[in-house]
């Protein structure tokens, strides 16, 4: 049976919910199994739907991958863009059972993508999103120790920012359209010895007021912190457009390689939730999706793509 299925992971094909993003202006691809004999229609004022060919491959993988995570290089991008290409080549042939599907879109709306085989009919519900993009900053704190000399509160340093936009552009970029952009990374320095735990009332009172004015958004990373029980390894302040992450993470929430990255993602999506004056805390009880109140990673759903941007 013909069925529509993801290149890669989070990459905005929701595959069991029938459901697929697209940048408005731009394309989306995904795969179509058992596609002999299939024949697809669609609204083709909004749509356009091509086989990617052999000789197409090359570019429209570079084309896909450099929308998504930009100039900036990283062994993420190298890997994906491998992934990619083999996947596309493998659908290519004209032989192939399956087809390599392009999805352009323009206008706005969810149109549908109809595949048929004779009695039998699969659907695609198509978002279609307008693109946003928000400005970070990135600050590093330093304190005093217990002699006076100024520490290092955190593991993590400036030079790890692109590393933290690769990720966060891909997780919120690939499947909502969202994107971010640095617009300062550096250390700041609290001359008192806020201790190895930094309380809220200190971060309040001492951390937040370093935020750089003119972004969105800016995330501190300070090492430890004592976030609310609810909020174990960070917290995002609505009223002052700022979060906090802890430096390990919350291994036991995310599996372990997204521990630290699946925290700032988390309280980025509160300030999402926020921006678009949401109700409520944002946690929802979709085991695996980002912001549960429950296991989570960095894929979303459809109801969290709809929260997110209600395109």
């Amino acid at each position: 049976m013909a069925s529509f299925v993801q290149f890669l992971q989070q990459s905005g094909v929701y595959a069991a919910q029938s459901f697929m993003i697209v940048p408005r202006g731009g394309f989306n691809l995904v795969c179509l199994r058992d596609s002999k004999d299939v024949h697809l229609a669609y609204d083709r004022d909004r749509l356009q739907v091509e086989d990617v060919r052999l000789d197409q491959v090359e570019r429209v993988a570079q084309d896909y991958i450099k929308t998504r995570y930009g100039e900036q290089k990283s062994q993420e991008r190298d890997d994906q863009l491998l992934r990619l290409r083999t996947a596309l080549y493998a659908t290519a042939p004209p032989e192939a059972s399956a087809r390599g599907l392009k999805v352009s879109a323009k206008g706005t709306g969810i149109p549908q993508i109809k595949a048929t085989r004779g009695n039998t009919e699969i659907r695609l519900d198509v978002a279609i999103l307008p693109r946003k993009d928000f400005k970070i900053a990135f600050k590093f704190l330093k304190q005093l120790d217990q002699t006076g000399k100024v520490i290092n509160a955190t593991k993590w340093t400036p030079d790890d920012v692109p590393w933290f936009l690769t990720r966060l552009n891909w997780t919120f970029g690939a499947q909502t359209n969202i994107f971010f952009t640095s617009v300062e990374a550096s250390w700041i320095t609290v001359q008192k010895a806020l201790g190895p735990k930094i309380s809220r009332d200190a971060f309040r009172k001492d951390i937040v007021p370093f935020k750089r004015r003119g972004a969105d958004l800016t995330c501190f990373l300070v090492g430890d912190y004592d976030a609310m029980a609810n909020e174990a390894a960070g917290e995002y302040l609505p009223d002052e457009q700022v979060f906090v992450v802890v430096d390990q993470g919350n291994p036991p929430v995310f599996d372990r390689g997204e521990a630290f990255i699946g925290v700032m993602a988390h309280e980025i999506g509160h300030f999402l939730l926020h921006k678009r004056n949401l109700p409520g805390s944002g946690h929802h009880d979709r085991s695996g999706i980002l912001l549960s109140s429950g296991m989570e990673s960095l894929s979303l759903d459809k109801q969290l793509v709809t929260d997110l941007t209600a395109w």
